[in-house]
């Protein structure tokens, strides 16, 4: 099993290993002496089970890439999940947000149709996910974002090294996106183009940004209750204040920026954690892997973003696209086209997502495809002329 999990046809192992075991078990109980309505009872509950139902629904034909397995990357077993109807489409590596918050289990419910035009790769990175049930939930309380741009670095070089692709398409999420930023400066020969989606510019800015425009929205609505608490922790954010209280400041600002539309624009809460539940690629235990790692992470790297500023990063060698919700307030979408307006670069776009907000690939998964399909994916010849 273990083995297989690390060939290219490890996902279909994984994701059918409780069909198969249930299989068995169905003609086990069909042997003479054992009760075939029993039988006929278990196959039809193995027939209902969703994941399995899911995995079935997002098959891709013979010939395509469909791994999931583990890479050793920065002296440790981490997962990827790689994903493609052709071997031949451009690898698109999908940096996810958080910290430690994975695609992974999310990327069902709108990755197959990008699945036709990319082979996608999914990573639960350090202390996320699967990654982290591998580490038997076991914290890196050392980890930092040195180690987690390495270990980005050399997941990249592994792809191009196993599928021979000289460049990647890279897109960076949220926290994936100063991550993904900074391979676009210091590696542009790797990149077909970099891709931000919910771009970080500079994190301290985005904190006084988004605080202010998730309290403007508080006072639209005349919501008492969230204007109050809102107030409660100005300034913000306080970033000389102790660890808890800062911590304590996120978590109330966050909270008010989802009750209010700045995270899914028209919703007031986020089930993320009932779609990794359904994952094809999760078990029961990866589930709470995940719940585990996104706090973890946070608590250790969420100290080490209060320096990240790519104001004066401007000059790029690569391609450049953001994709923006316009009603994001987690990263804010002015914050992002002002530094837009600003750089440089041999192809650059802006995508503004309406009815949107921060989780642009799912509140608009059909608008982005289009866009990375007609406008993104042609920028491979732009950066073959420029390298």
């Amino acid at each position: 099993m273990i083995n297989l999990l690390k060939g290219e046809m490890g996902r279909y192992t994984a994701r059918h290993a409780l069909l198969d075991l249930l299989l068995i078990v169905s003609l086990v109980v069909c042997l003479p002496g054992t009760s075939s309505a029993a039988a006929a009872h278990r196959s039809e509950r193995t027939k209902s089970n969703p994941r399995v139902i899911i995995a079935a629904a997002e098959a891709l034909p013979p010939g395509g890439i469909d791994s999931l397995r583990t890479v050793r990357i920065g002296g440790i077993q981490q997962w990827v999940s790689i994903r493609g109807a052709d071997r031949a489409n451009p690898i698109l590596l999908f940096l996810s947000g958080g910290p430690g918050d994975p695609m992974m289990p999310l990327s069902w419910t709108f990755q197959r149709p990008w699945e036709d035009f990319f082979t996608v790769v999914q990573w639960d990175q350090r202390d996320a996910g699967k990654t982290f049930s591998s580490a038997h939930r076991v914290p890196d309380k050392g980890m930092t974002m040195a180690q987690m741009q390495s270990d980005t670095d050399q997941l990249i070089e592994w792809l191009r090294h196993r599928y021979h692709k000289r460049r990647i398409f890279l897109l960076g999420y949220s926290f994936g996106s100063i991550l993904g930023l900074r391979v676009a400066i210091h590696h542009p020969d790797w990149l077909y183009a970099y891709i931000g989606v919910g771009q970080v510019v500079n994190a301290y800015q985005n904190e006084v940004v988004g605080y202010r425009e998730t309290l403007a929205r508080a006072e639209a609505i005349h919501n008492r209750v969230a204007i109050d608490q809102l107030k409660s922790i100005a300034p913000y954010p306080n970033i000389h204040a102790p660890l808890p209280k800062l911590f304590y400041a996120i978590g109330l600002e966050r909270k008010w920026d989802l009750k209010l539309g700045g995270m899914l624009y028209g919703r007031t809460s986020d089930n993320e954690p009932s779609f990794w539940k359904l994952s094809p690629d999760y078990t029961a235990y990866d589930v709470k892997s995940a719940e585990l790692g996104e706090g973890i992470s946070e608590e250790i790297l969420l100290p080490q973003l209060t320096n990240v500023n790519f104001d004066n990063d401007i000059r790029f060698r690569c391609p450049v696209v953001f994709f923006a919700g316009e009603h994001d307030r987690t990263t804010p979408e002015s914050l992002v086209s002002a530094y837009y307006d600003r750089i440089q670069a041999p192809a650059k776009r802006f995508f503004l997502i309406k009815n949107a907000a921060h989780y642009v690939v799912n509140e608009a998964p059909g608008i982005v495809l289009m866009d990375l399909v007609q406008d993104v994916i042609p920028m491979d010849k732009i950066a073959s002329v420029t390298h």
